[in-house]
């Protein structure tokens, strides 16, 4: 993946991250997309987890910035690149940082596993198309304005949760990995 930047180069790559993992999700049978072992998280929870992890930041996005930075306070520093921001993602993972709270995925066992993989794999194609809407609403320089707050990293840009939401879907869909 290259190093995204500008609000264009975010966006293609937003778009080439959701339609790589969807490919990878979709490819996947029915009959083992539920499937767990033991703690490890089946293909459905990684599923879950991303539209968890997505939903938020487009929300977040669509709501004026007075209110985020009332919310969440102004940055106080320049965005950092790709890279820096997976590279810290990367070391909190190694230190045993974990989902929690309403960013797990909710465990089920379908009676139709066909029917429920499909419909939560459009759930995550929603939530990509809300968020590129959302990043298109955006002005560039917004991006680096205003702030989020991230369970496991701290406080990011809009610009370094953009970063983030990149590596992180092609993580879970075991398209780049740790």
């Amino acid at each position: 993946m290259p190093n995204p930047y500008s609000k264009e180069e975010i966006i293609s790559d937003v778009k080439e991250s959701a339609s790589r993992s969807l490919d990878w999700f979709k490819a996947i049978p029915a009959s083992e997309f539920f499937h767990r072992e033991g703690e490890v998280w089946s293909v459905s929870d990684n599923v879950d987890h991303l539209i968890k992890a997505i939903n938020p930041i487009s929300k977040a996005m669509r709501l004026p910035k007075v209110a985020l930075h009332s919310m969440f306070g102004k940055p106080e520093r320049g965005s950092k690149s790709y890279t820096e921001i997976c590279s810290i993602y990367q070391a909190k993972i190694a230190k045993g940082a974990v989902a929690a709270g309403s960013f797990l995925p909710k465990q089920e066992d379908p009676a139709n596993p066909a029917e429920s993989k499909n419909a939560l794999l459009e759930k995550l194609s929603r939530s990509f198309d809300k968020l590129v809407a959302a990043i298109e609403k955006c002005e560039d320089e917004t991006l680096d304005q205003i702030q989020l707050p991230h369970p496991l990293i701290g406080n990011l840009t809009v610009r370094e949760m953009l970063f983030f939401t990149i590596y992180h879907t092609l993580r879970h869909a075991s398209q780049e990995g740790d």
